[in-house]
């Protein structure tokens, strides 16, 4: 009779153990979903900060003035550094696409200072000019992983 008795709460508490086993399986099937979008909430008005900001720098370097180039650059440079704080993505995908949308604005941002500092070196504005557009490009496609 002890026995049965116990047999009863060992086969109850396998149960238990064993939907909880699946719930944390599932969780852990969907938690990708859900990283990503924890992520998004905690990091995606950072990037979209720096994607703003990059139309912001190529808008100031078509106009070629200086003191706007400067600040707008110089804010992607403040925005950028916020928005690297969040990586890696827990998303292969995004994280695969957000990296090298960051790195290109990165390499884009310092070009950009450099072009505003030297304003009378045309070769670093157009090439500054060339990098946003790539990272433009590139931010775009994380924009769509996202």
């Amino acid at each position: 009779m002890t026995m049965n008795h116990y047999s009863k709460w060992f086969a109850a508490a396998v149960l238990v153990v064993g939907a909880l086993a699946g719930a944390c399986g599932s969780s852990s099937d969907s938690g990708t979903a859900t990283g990503k979008a924890d992520w998004n909430k905690k990091n995606g008005a950072a990037v979209k900060a720096v994607s703003l900001d990059v139309d912001e720098a190529n808008t100031s370097l078509d106009k070629g003035d200086r003191t706007a180039i400067l600040a707008a650059c110089h804010q992607l440079q403040s925005d950028l550094a916020d928005a690297r704080k969040g990586l890696p993505v827990p998303d292969p995908t995004v994280d695969g696409a957000l990296k090298p949308a960051l790195d290109s604005v990165g390499t884009a941002t310092g070009t950009c200072l450099n072009g505003a500092q030297v304003a009378t070196d045309a070769h670093l504005v157009e090439q500054a000019q060339a990098e946003m557009k790539t990272a433009r490009k590139k931010l775009d496609d994380a924009q769509t992983a996202i």
